[in-house]
């Protein structure tokens, strides 16, 4: 009897949740902080049309951990047909902050959002941003804005200790003993151009090259400097030496010079 008793107690408690209305049980759901996190990390945007940005996305490019914090302004006109006011900028990242003028806006009127990204500690790729919300928007914000990029480790070319502009390499002297006529120096383009290296004045016996001819952006490779022993002065005792200055890459002339000894 009393097994039969919990049964129908038990029943009369299930119809009863399930008659509770969906909108009760959000409600529930809010109160002991069930939402979703996707409708707090990426909510959905306002259908009107209340602020129109200059643009939405700012692509940074390659930082380095150890940059300083880039600052972007994102401009945007009131195309509403009153005034508003911007009453928050959410940031869904650490790494990300946002200012912006909490002065009431005129219909037609401009301002804008800068939005400071620390790309220290964030090694990888970048996709983060802001969420604008204003008086005319409510719960759902106005405007999405984006910032991309990659931060790579400051220590990413640590084998490449010397640096003459946007070039690292391995080492800034060469020597050719035992009949060796080829020497490689590895190397790196760390600057966001391709680079071209080439050589001036370089005696007759001796060449320079690159492997790849062109160096990438963030493509390592060799420098190949080789001899040509026939054309070797004949009356030469010991060693002969020689130096290379590198063309193409920036710094200083004796940053970019390297030695060259044959055995």
């Amino acid at each position: 009897m009393v097994v039969r008793g919990l049964f129908l107690l038990s029943l009369l408690v299930m119809v009863f949740l399930c008659s509770i209305p969906a909108t009760v049980g959000a409600q529930v759901a809010r109160r002991f902080g069930q939402v979703p996190k996707d409708s707090l990390l990426a909510p959905s945007l306002s259908n009107r049309k209340v602020l129109q940005f200059d643009r939405l996305i700012e692509d940074m490019g390659t930082l380095y951990e150890s940059d300083t914090v880039r600052v972007i302004d994102f401009a945007f006109t009131n195309v509403s047909d009153t005034a508003v006011t911007v009453t928050k900028v959410s940031t869904y990242c650490g790494c990300t902050a946002a200012e912006f003028d909490e002065k009431s806006i005129p219909a037609g009127g401009r301002s804008k959002i800068t939005v400071r990204y620390n790309p220290r500690g964030r090694e990888g790729t970048v996709d983060t941003g802001a969420f604008v919300y204003t008086s005319l928007s409510g719960r759902r914000p106005v405007a999405k804005l984006t910032l991309r990029g990659n931060v790579v480790d400051d220590d990413e070319w640590s084998h490449l200790p010397y640096v003459a502009g946007d070039l690292k390499f391995k080492r800034k002297q060469v020597s050719f003993k035992n009949g060796r006529i080829v020497s490689r120096i590895p190397c790196a383009n760390v600057g966001t151009r391709p680079m071209k290296l080439y050589s001036e004045l370089l005696p007759e016996y001796a060449t320079f090259a690159t492997e790849p001819q062109v160096l990438q952006p963030g493509v390592e490779g060799d420098m190949v400097i080789s001899i040509k022993p026939e054309l070797l002065p004949g009356d030469t005792t010991g060693s002969l030496s020689f130096f290379i200055v590198i063309s193409g890459a920036g710094g200083t002339p004796s940053s970019r010079t390297i030695k060259a000894v044959i055995e």
